[in-house]
């Protein structure tokens, strides 16, 4: 037991009680509590947080800042008094409470599960600066920016480790190899590439190299304008990870795939995150996907992204008629995001994919502050603003649910996810009587996936609403070539009843 002021802790119980009275916390947040507690008086960065409290993975300084804040709302302290957690600004944080225990050779703080140890196979990447070639000052800087930027937002990429030893590289007259750098840093993949001004454009020139083989896995070139270079580079930002996301996550994919020895919870969970995003969300990926996280799910309990995309599978199955018995579906779906939300509530992807799983069973009212607090934590979280845009849509909030699709789609990586979302959008702006806009936005959605159904549904409701049935009924028997089974539960879901029964008479019609 652990004391100070009128604080107690319960190290064994996993409790705390201030004025003897019981405090609900999430347990990263006790986690947490009892690592500064463990130390007292002593400066932590964020970065020495991260490793101790969320065993080296790289989360966003909101998440560690929003943690901080939840342990001070549970010990009764606040940002302004900091009577038991102090900010040293530009530094770090410390815990500055006068603790004893009893006994004191009880104080072990608790493990964060008792779980069989899996090996831990995250995938890293290190980005290197971009060499300024005839560059001004003002292009070098420039440069930075675009390289701060990448490595904020592609911690969007779960379970994905960034590399703080880039700067080691920075001054370097010769840079080393890629095997070289994965010598010294133990890196996967490096990203590299330099910056040039051709014709009054900035030219950018990057590069994916596997750094085990040393191999390119791609080269992308994007510009910008010199007449621009003071201002924001989100655009070029957007631009160039929309081409490199989508091969990341390939070769992450196809890295775990091949790894010898039996799968850790954590490859289980990139294997299913992998196959929907590179073949697409369908009834087989989605029954393999699922079959995937509910191994992760039994091989680490404590492993929160398991049950959280489990949950958005299943309840967007459920939702759109891609999984059979609906009932247990749901059932299952509500448990896994229970059980995702009990694990970890600071994290932003974690939060994203619970939201979107409680908007899509219909528990609108309780996804919407969920899938808010997770853009909150990363603006960066293409999913959650799809998600919330989803929840928008379903509670008829249209000009919400079109704002917030298309700023998830806009920042989002190119891959097969965009059907599922642009035939959102397309329906939220058919809904809002914006058929041009819709019929743009369907027709866009068909085209990013072969498989998709749903997007051919929509697309043919948005025709019939534009009055060209013909068309319509094409699309819809394009719907049905990729799954013959399609019944009309699953088009009314998507469309509405009435449009529903307006295209299968058109169907009898022909």
């Amino acid at each position: 037991m652990l004391r100070f002021a009128n604080i107690e802790i319960d190290n064994d119980r996993y409790e705390l009680r201030r004025n003897g009275v019981k405090v609900e916390v999430e347990p990263l947040v006790f986690d947490l509590l009892v690592h500064f507690i463990k130390y007292p008086n002593t400066l932590f960065s964020r970065e020495e947080l991260m490793a101790a409290v969320w065993g080296g993975r790289i989360v966003s300084d909101a998440t560690v800042s929003g943690c901080i804040k939840s342990v001070r709302k549970a010990l009764g302290d606040s940002g302004d008094k900091q009577l038991y957690i102090k900010t040293v600004r530009g530094r770090g944080f410390s815990f500055i409470g006068d603790v004893s225990q009893d006994p004191p050779q009880s104080f072990t703080a608790k493990p964060a599960s008792t779980h069989k140890q899996a090996k831990q196979t995250e995938p890293s990447l290190i980005v290197l600066p971009l060499k300024c070639i005839f560059g001004t000052n003002d292009i070098s800087i420039f440069a930075e920016g675009v390289v701060t930027n990448l490595e904020t937002i592609l911690t969007r990429i779960p379970l994905l480790q960034i590399s703080a030893q880039a700067s080691e590289y920075a001054h370097l007259d010769i840079m080393p190899t890629a095997r070289q750098i994965r010598e010294e840093t133990g890196i996967d993949y490096l990203l590299e590439g330099n910056v040039q001004l051709m014709d009054n454009q900035i030219r950018i020139n990057i590069q994916l190299i596997n750094a085990k083989s040393g191999f390119r896995l791609w080269a992308g070139q994007f510009g910008h304008s010199m007449n621009d270079i003071s201002g924001s580079v989100d655009g070029v930002i957007i631009d160039i990870l929309s081409k490199l996301e989508p091969q990341l996550n390939r070769a992450i994919y196809h890295s775990v795939c091949t790894a010898e020895g039996s799968p850790s919870a954590r490859e289980l969970y990139l294997e299913a995150s992998g196959i929907l995003a590179l073949k697409g969300w369908h009834l087989d990926t989605f029954q393999e996907a699922a079959a995937l996280l509910r191994r992760s799910a039994e091989e680490d309990p404590a492993f929160a992204l398991a049950p959280a995309y489990l949950s958005l599978i299943l309840a967007l199955g459920h939702r759109v008629g891609l999984l059979n018995q609906r009932e247990q579906t749901k059932a299952e779906a509500i448990m896994a995001a229970e059980r995702a939300l009990q694990l970890e509530k600071m994290d932003s992807t974690v939060l994203g994919f619970v939201g979107c799983a409680l908007a899509d069973l219909g528990l609108v009212n309780r996804s919407l502050p969920i899938l808010k607090h997770a853009i909150e934590l990363n603006p960066a979280n293409a999913q959650a603003w799809s998600a919330l845009g989803s929840a928008y849509l379903i509670d008829r909030q249209l000009k919400l649910a079109i704002k917030h699709l298309a700023r998830g789609i806009d920042i989002s990586p190119l891959d097969s996810r965009l059907s599922i979302w642009g035939a959102l959008l397309a329906l939220a702006l058919m809904q809002n009587n914006d058929l041009d806009a819709a019929l743009a936005q369907a027709e866009l959605a068909c085209q990013r996936d072969d498989r998709t159904y749903l997007s051919r549904v929509v697309h043919a409701a948005v025709l019939l609403c534009c009055k060209k049935p013909r068309t319509a009924m094409t699309v819809l028997n394009d719907a049905y070539r990729i799954k013959p089974d399609l019944s009309e539960i699953e088009i009314d879901s998507l469309i509405s009843a009435k449009l529903g029964k307006q295209l299968r008479a058109l169907a009898t019609q022909s």
